[in-house]
């Protein structure tokens, strides 16, 4: 780094990426338009290639200039796109990191709203989403919805309701995420948590240039779950009140039961009302036993203690297209 680099701030630009070949040109090709955008910073691009089989990682080395500024972590397996960003921050060497997609999604005047905010005092930047790209009704609806439920019923109230895309977290806030040992995460919901000055950007969202998102529906439905129980414990009170309706339901239906046996009422549909009853309740308490198994489960990988990811090797550009760096 040369004596003017050294007085700008370094700004870590962390792009998480399952095999995205197709896509590395175009990531490699966005840090150089970012850097040549905004010099008043200096930037550094980390790639964490999360397991990819495609080879995304070396083609990325391959296209890059010796001496390039960028870092391949490769993880010995794929551990998600949260886990991704985890090993991103702990490799970060920057006064402030940005998350970004290694589908190239983000336009290039977002950089530069992140920048400012930060400049102007905030330590953790929201990148919001004013226009989406087309997704499934089911899962856009799914995603939204899940959003809304989580801002208002968990307790990091500052997890924004319209649903983060990415985020500038400055260092105080990524040695404080480094320091949770959470194993099933969500890594933004543990940046929200830290506190801080939050704000936020918006901007329209890119289509995507290659291939299909890997962030599928199971991935999604995980990272409800890991969040929920990790944030809330809104789940847990919602099967409680259950309990106190069936119990007050019960308690009109057995009084409803002698009323019609004394009158000589009663019937096969007061057989058919009990089944129903029993099985909605057996139902119910399934329900809330599997998501007390949940906490439980998560309970019991935290106490594991086993890493959050596994660093196969650290790669950096040369004349020869890679080399290994030890970190």
């Amino acid at each position: 780094m040369t004596s003017a680099d050294s007085a700008r701030s370094l700004v870590s630009l962390i792009f998480p990426a399952f095999n995205e070949v197709e896509n590395a040109p175009a990531m490699l090709d966005f840090y150089r338009e970012i850097v040549a955008t905004y010099p008043d910073h200096a930037f550094e691009m980390i790639v964490v290639d999360d397991g990819s089989t495609d080879g995304t990682g070396d083609h990325l080395l391959q296209l890059a200039y010796a001496g390039e500024p960028l870092r391949v972590i490769s993880l010995s397996r794929n551990f998600g796109s949260h886990a991704a960003i985890s090993a991103g921050f702990a490799h970060a060497a920057g006064d402030a990191a940005i998350t970004l997609s290694a589908d190239r999604q983000e336009p290039l005047s977002a950089i530069g709203q992140f920048l400012d905010e930060w400049a102007a005092g905030a330590d953790l930047v929201w990148g919001l989403r004013a226009v989406r790209v087309q997704q499934q009704a089911v899962q856009g609806r799914f995603s939204r919805l899940f959003s809304v439920v989580f801002h208002r019923t968990s307790d990091v109230p500052t997890y924004p309701a319209e649903g983060p895309s990415q985020l500038l977290a400055t260092r105080a806030v990524m040695d404080a995420v480094n320091a949770m040992p959470e194993a099933n995460r969500n890594v933004l919901a543990m940046a929200a948590w830290v506190g801080f000055d939050q704000r936020r950007v918006y901007y329209d969202q890119l289509p995507r240039p290659h291939g299909v998102s890997k962030w599928t529906f199971r991935r999604k439905l995980k990272l409800v779950l890991d969040s929920l129980v990790e944030f809330s414990r809104t789940p847990v009170k919602w099967f409680t009140w259950t309990g106190v309706t069936l119990f007050g339901i019960g308690v009109v239906a057995l009084i409803a039961a002698l009323v019609l046996a004394l009158t000589g009422l009663g019937g096969p549909a007061g057989i058919t009302a009990i089944c129903g009853t029993v099985l909605l309740v057996g139902g119910i308490h399934l329900v809330a036993l599997g998501m007390l198994s949940e906490y439980v489960w998560r309970i019991a990988d935290d106490a594991r203690r086993r890493p959050i990811y596994v660093v196969k090797q650290v790669l950096r550009p040369t004349a020869s297209g890679r080399s290994t760096a030890t970190k």
